[in-house]
């Protein structure tokens, strides 16, 4: 019997028997998350006016996502021990523990509800209001993503974890931030610490004591969780998590390459999805994503051999840092303005646009700090700088969008000295734009309009 979510979850890939097979526990995780009936047409239209809901696979990333936050809010009525990390996160401490055992539940849960809440039903601002109120105020230069993950905690929505790893390595204010977790529901967590200071020039070397620091980090951080969740880390967890993400890695590839289409065959906005999916599910959300990877890469195929895409062909092509988690009309503004985005900085890091780590290392820490380092994100501001110039040259650039965080210190510390490394090092022209690539309230599209639309038209000026 049809109910009243049966369109939307079909809007989004869902098979008729997968409905069917999920009623009870979609009906369960609504209550919890206080969607109704009367929420269904807001979401319709929300996500018909945002995606391209003509391809099937963008479909099924929906579906994904929306697979993830059954899973997530769920996780502790399904018996699950439940363990949440931070965004940008080192994935590998999280893959490890997932692998090791079904009764482990790993996510970062601000990214869920971001692309749940935000993207689908449009309701994200009650959960960020939530997290206001409950230790993270306004006005503070809070990070958005903790509002949500805190907002989501205080409603009820998602269920308190039993063990948080904790960002140090990148974010200075995630650890900050899990402590107020610990405060106010006790969480035990395991903080990973970082040096990201290098000497200018050295990348992509970097010092050995480096990856042993880290590498150590994340090592009593994978004791402390075996301990706290009483499980034993499984001797092969490492190389059975990096050979079920392995297919993700190589179908981004693939998918880079076909964004190097002119005209680009698919909306940034739809490749986000992609973006974050991979930082934020070790369970259902990535598995899901890579099947419908599948269906997205042949759709795309056949639109870049028709010679079809999502902007003019010959339109200037930018790289941004990363889309907008929870409201696609920010993203979309980019390509409203006549700029054709074929890559973000986080999808290209994944997508193979990296240096190979060193391989000289044998504990688990160790081997997956040489990996991140390596990838340059974790590295510092010049690893993440050198990767924007590879990336002009691989996608044929003529423009760079460095978006940045006020409210997030690594970012806001990039974003002038990228300007400036950049546009000496290609001669391609940048704009420094102030943002919040997580909550649209204060940084609304019609708000950043007039300076990417000014810069568009220089990209235009200068192409002619």
């Amino acid at each position: 019997m049809a109910n009243y979510y049966d369109k939307l979850f079909e809007l989004c890939g869902f098979e008729y028997e997968e409905i069917e097979m999920e009623r009870p526990r979609i009906e369960a995780s609504f209550k919890r998350l206080e969607i109704s009936p009367e929420d269904m047409e807001r979401a319709d239209s929300w996500v018909r006016q945002n995606h391209d809901i003509s391809l099937e696979g963008v479909r099924k990333l929906l579906g994904a996502w929306l697979k993830e936050l059954i899973d997530l809010v769920l996780a502790r009525d399904e018996g699950k021990k439940i363990v949440y990390y931070g965004f940008p996160a080192i994935l590998g401490p999280g893959l490890m523990l997932s692998a090791s055992s079904e009764d482990i539940f790993v996510s970062a849960p601000d990214m869920v509800l971001d692309h749940t809440m935000g993207q689908i039903f449009n309701k994200l601002n009650p959960i960020l209001e939530a997290g206001e109120i409950n230790g993270l105020p306004p006005g503070h230069a809070l990070c958005s993503l903790w509002q949500a993950k805190v907002g989501g905690i205080a409603k009820g929505m998602i269920p308190v974890p039993d063990f948080a790893l904790a960002s140090s390595y990148y974010c200075d204010m995630g650890s900050k931030a899990d402590d107020l977790v610990t405060a106010l529901y006790g969480v035990p967590m395991a903080y990973i610490d970082g040096i990201m200071d290098s000497q200018w020039g050295e990348y992509p070397e970097y010092l050995p004591e480096r990856v042993h620091y880290l590498g150590t980090q994340i090592n009593q951080a994978l004791e402390k969780a075996e301990k706290v969740l009483k499980i034993k880390i499984a001797p092969g967890a490492w190389e059975k998590s990096r050979k079920s993400s392995q297919p993700f890695r190589d179908k981004l590839v693939r998918l880079v390459e076909v964004m190097k289409a002119d005209p680009v065959p698919l909306s940034i906005v739809d490749l986000e999805l992609l973006e974050a999916l991979s930082g934020s599910s070790t369970g259902r959300g990535i598995q899901e994503g890579i099947k419908a990877m599948d269906i997205l890469i042949h759709e795309l195929e056949r639109r870049v051999e028709a010679g079809e895409g999502v902007t003019e062909k010959g339109a200037p092509r930018v790289m941004i840092r990363l889309g907008h988690t929870s409201d696609p009309r920010v993203t979309r503004l980019i390509e409203e303005t006549g700029l054709a985005v074929p890559l973000t900085f986080i999808l290209g890091s994944w997508g193979g646009v990296k240096v190979n780590p060193k391989g000289d290392y044998n504990t688990p820490g160790e081997i997956i700090a040489d990996y991140e380092l390596a990838g340059g994100y974790y590295y510092g501001t010049e690893g993440q700088i050198k990767f924007y110039e590879r990336a002009a040259e691989l996608m044929k650039l003529d423009g760079f969008i460095a978006q940045y965080l006020y409210n997030c210190r690594p970012v806001a510390t990039i974003s002038h000295i990228q300007k400036k490394y950049l546009q000496e090092k290609t001669g391609l022209p940048v704009l420094s734009l102030e943002i919040d690539n997580f909550d649209s309230r204060a940084y609304s599209a019609d708000s950043l309009r007039t300076k990417v639309e000014t810069f568009a038209e220089m990209l235009k000026s200068n192409k002619r």
